[in-house]
């Protein structure tokens, strides 16, 4: 059987494989899309657990559901990140992107058939040194959700806050995390979700010198195309929030 090491080694070993480039969703051309507004939503985990990052499936089924009836449509992590790159490219009228951080099992359980119901999509940040623990996300459900139009970028290795980090450290964390996924996956993983918020200049440097293109942060905010890819602003989602629109307006300032 090969060992944790063993297999995050082989991991690593094929970062410089695979292409910055592979995959990304290209839209068709069309002119106004650049002036979009994208609230991006920031769950952790949807189940019963006591704690305010804990949302049930049913607030979460409420949740899009709401969103759907004001006419937001989920975009995936690559039409975001191509829409950064872009201004011409199309976009619905009024896209939202949604993320989870931490990458627990619930959001396998519960979330993802939720999302699948609603025929919507979501972005999924793993901490790659959870991958083996039972109340986590493993490589099979990533990649089961993966072929269903689920998306995904690195919560870094162990979670800790990179700001507080010596460079050598933040770097281990950023390529390490990136290459286990990537081997998990098969493509390229270029989107980092900082642990707790927590960045500074030298983990955007390395960031974007590893090959990462878009970063999210906790900062509240809407999204537009002329935000900084590596500093996303983000709308966190609680326990005890009621009414998800009121959520956006109010800490999206909009």
């Amino acid at each position: 059987m090969v060992s944790r090491r063993s297999f995050i080694k082989a991991c690593v070993s094929t970062l410089v494989g695979i292409s910055c480039s592979e995959l990304l969703f290209k839209l068709p051309i069309s002119s106004g899309s650049g002036n979009r507004q994208i609230p991006v939503l920031v769950y952790h985990r949807v189940g019963y657990t006591k704690d305010n990052f804990t949302v049930t499936p049913e607030r979460l089924t409420n949740d899009l559901e709401t969103l759907q009836q004001y006419g937001y449509c989920t975009i995936s992590l690559e039409q975001m990140q191509t829409f950064l790159d872009d201004r011409t490219i199309e976009m619905p009228d009024k896209p939202i992107l949604i993320t989870f951080d931490d990458g627990y099992l619930d959001n396998f359980e519960n979330a993802y058939p939720i999302l699948k119901q609603h025929e919507m999509v979501a972005t999924f940040f793993i901490i790659t040194d959870k991958l083996w623990t039972e109340d986590r996300l493993n490589p099979q459900r990533i990649v089961e959700m993966a072929q269903g139009g689920m998306s995904f970028g690195s919560h870094t290795v162990s979670h800790r806050r990179l700001g507080e980090l010596a460079w050598a450290e933040i770097q281990d964390e950023l390529v390490v995390s990136k290459g286990v996924l990537e081997s998990v996956l098969g493509r390229n993983v270029n989107a980092i979700a900082y642990p707790q918020g927590s960045y500074n200049d030298n983990v955007l440097t390395i960031a974007q010198n590893v090959g990462y293109i878009t970063g999210f942060t906790v900062r509240e905010g809407i999204c537009s195309q002329n935000s900084p890819d590596l500093e996303l602003r983000r709308i966190p989602i609680f326990k005890y929030d009621r009414g998800i629109i009121s959520v956006i307006a109010n800490r999206g300032g909009i």
